[in-house]
């Protein structure tokens, strides 16, 4: 079964990496990026996805909320929250809410892709 991956983040830069990384994989991942928190939850509404990847500060809503209307309607998607201003509470914050995991920014691919791999078996 080919899992789906929704990318959501502002910066180009991480997006297209992400992407790459996922595309590229040995195993068969549908990958779909967004830069805002809405366009993120009209993607969803599409088709669902089984994991979310999404960074705390978005234009629009934020991450947090994107995590919060999605494990509402969707609560076996599986989240992971990435940011560049990181904080204990930030961290305890994506936990209470549900991720399954929060990274802060920069992160190495290889290991990060590792912890997604895990996350969807």
């Amino acid at each position: 079964m080919v899992k789906r991956i929704l990318i959501v983040d502002d910066e180009e830069t991480i997006t297209f990496s992400l992407y790459q990384s996922f595309i590229l994989s040995k195993k068969p991942y549908e990958v779909i990026t967004a830069e805002t928190g809405e366009e993120a939850l009209e993607k969803f509404q599409e088709k669902p996805f089984h994991l979310v990847i999404t960074d705390i500060f978005l234009p629009g809503i934020s991450g947090f909320d994107v995590l919060k209307k999605i494990r509402g309607s969707a609560p076996d998607t599986k989240f992971i929250v990435i940011t560049a201003y990181g904080s204990g509470d930030k961290k305890e914050q994506a936990m209470r809410e549900g991720a399954s995991l929060y990274i802060e920014k920069p992160f190495d691919i290889r290991d990060f892709k590792k912890k997604v791999m895990e996350i969807l078996e």
